[in-house]
């Protein structure tokens, strides 16, 4: 009965010791400066022809909502996408809940109210060309 007991104990420790180190694993770094809501503009930086704006809520948990609004040869169309978020090493990774890719970017803090993110890769492809800036929205 004492072997089963120190067992049974054993078990508990090892699955107990996993469980801690997944987690630990999985749990991303988010800088506190990129929290809250952002707008952003750009036009033909992705795509020629096309002005896009977006709002972002990026939230202390690593999720974030986008609402995008886009204008090509006067049709406009609006979406949103949701994902994750983090920062690791001075770089900015974004992840859609709708792909598997993880979009990269190096990002700079300018003040409080602006941040300016240059793209490493984009969709899975490496991509340098692609600069944007987000601005805070005060909402008081």
């Amino acid at each position: 009965m004492k072997k089963v007991s120190s067992l049974f104990k054993a078990s508990i420790l090892v699955l107990f010791s996993v469980l801690i180190v997944s987690f630990s694993i999985d749990k991303k770094q988010q800088d506190p400066k990129l929290v809250g809501i952002w707008k952003g503009f750009e036009k033909d930086g992705q795509i020629e022809g096309i002005e896009k704006h977006w709002i972002q809520q990026r939230f202390e948990d690593g999720s974030y909502v986008i609402m995008f609004t886009t204008k090509e040869n006067c049709e406009v169309e609006t979406f949103t996408e949701k994902g994750r978020w983090w920062t690791e090493a001075g770089k900015f990774y974004e992840a859609a809940a709708t792909t598997k890719d993880v979009d990269i970017y190096n990002y700079e803090v300018k003040g409080e109210e602006s941040v300016e993110f240059k793209s490493i890769k984009l969709s899975g492809k490496n991509n340098d060309t692609y600069i944007f800036s987000d601005y805070r929205l005060d909402l008081k």
